[in-house]
């Protein structure tokens, strides 16, 4: 299968130092704004699925205000969207992301737990009576079963 955005690479490769430039410069800020803005991580190779990303590069000319409409619609900044949304709603205890897990493989829970990154991240003890209080009301959200498990995370209980 040809590579659709071949002749692009091959005019940003060998249109000169101004057309290299003009691409950095435009990715760099697509990057950048999809991660600030968006919450999502871009590569060059996505960004140069972006028609608008390809059109300012191109033409100098200002980057049309639909480059945030098309990174949403790339099929990873979606899956990524939807990974953090699974994740948001296991952190705060959500009943129906938990039962979706607990229908899983003991390993294919690992496996998604490891995709969301929630296994990355040790958790520390509070170190101030606020943090506690902050910690403590959180549990109060969850069930009794995940109540035991995050208090032994977040080191409130051994």
């Amino acid at each position: 299968m040809s590579d659709p955005h071949e002749n692009f690479r091959n005019i940003v490769s060998t249109g000169g130092d101004l057309t290299r430039a003009r691409w950095e410069a435009v990715s760099d800020k697509i990057i950048g704004d999809a991660n600030r803005l968006l919450g999502v991580e871009l590569s060059r190779e996505d960004v140069i699925a972006l028609p608008s990303a390809r059109i300012a590069t191109l033409t100098d000319e200002p980057l049309s205000e639909l480059y945030l409409d098309e990174i949403q619609q790339l099929e990873g900044v979606k899956e990524q969207v939807r990974q953090h949304e699974l994740r948001e709603a296991l952190e705060q205890g959500d009943d129906e992301a938990h039962a979706e897990l607990a229908r899983l493989a003991p390993h294919q829970r690992m496996a998604r737990a490891r995709r969301l990154g929630m296994t990355d991240q040790p958790q520390r003890a509070p170190t101030s009576a606020a943090d506690e209080a902050t910690l403590l009301r959180r549990l109060m959200t969850l069930s009794p079963a995940q109540r035991i498990t995050k208090a032994r995370a977040w080191g409130l209980i051994e």
